[in-house]
């Protein structure tokens, strides 16, 4: 029995190369989750500035935007609502996407005002005052005129 590795072109009659103990994830869930990790690590300690940062996450999200633009929107809301701490950072980031693509800002808007509507319908003050500001913020991105 030798004891170096199998290669793709050893013909013992055993695939070994189609079983993986790993599980195989598809693309776009690995692309989502990434996008995830990126939206809610932003703001974080780095070497870059924040600024840059920002941009950069911008850019990215517009680009994922052409494909599951509902992913994106429901991405910044749960963020927006979960982590009140990052508020202003997550209102610049609308405010960003809201001057590159005009449709999105406003279906982004909507999505908000739905969420408020429901928590207020649902007796959850804290969620309801966290969407509140986050509203109020958007006005100081010119994302809601005053």
């Amino acid at each position: 029995m030798s004891r170096r590795r199998p290669y793709q072109d050893d013909d013992d009659g055993y695939d070994r190369f189609c079983r993986s103990k790993r599980r195989r994830v598809s693309e776009d869930q690995e692309m989502e989750e990434k996008l995830e990790t990126l939206v809610y690590k932003i703001g974080e300690k780095s070497n870059a500035s924040l600024e840059s940062n920002l941009e950069g996450l911008v850019s990215v999200l517009e680009a994922y935007l052409t494909k599951c633009r509902d992913k994106v929107l429901r991405l910044l809301t749960d963020c927006a609502l979960k982590m009140p701490e990052k508020c202003t950072t997550y209102t610049t980031i609308a405010g960003l996407m809201n001057a590159k693509n005009y449709i999105f800002g406003g279906e982004f808007v909507e999505q908000m005002v739905k969420a408020f509507k429901d928590a207020l319908k649902r007796c959850q003050w804290d969620t309801a005052r966290y969407t509140l500001r986050f509203l109020a913020d958007l006005v100081n991105c010119h994302v809601i005129d005053a």
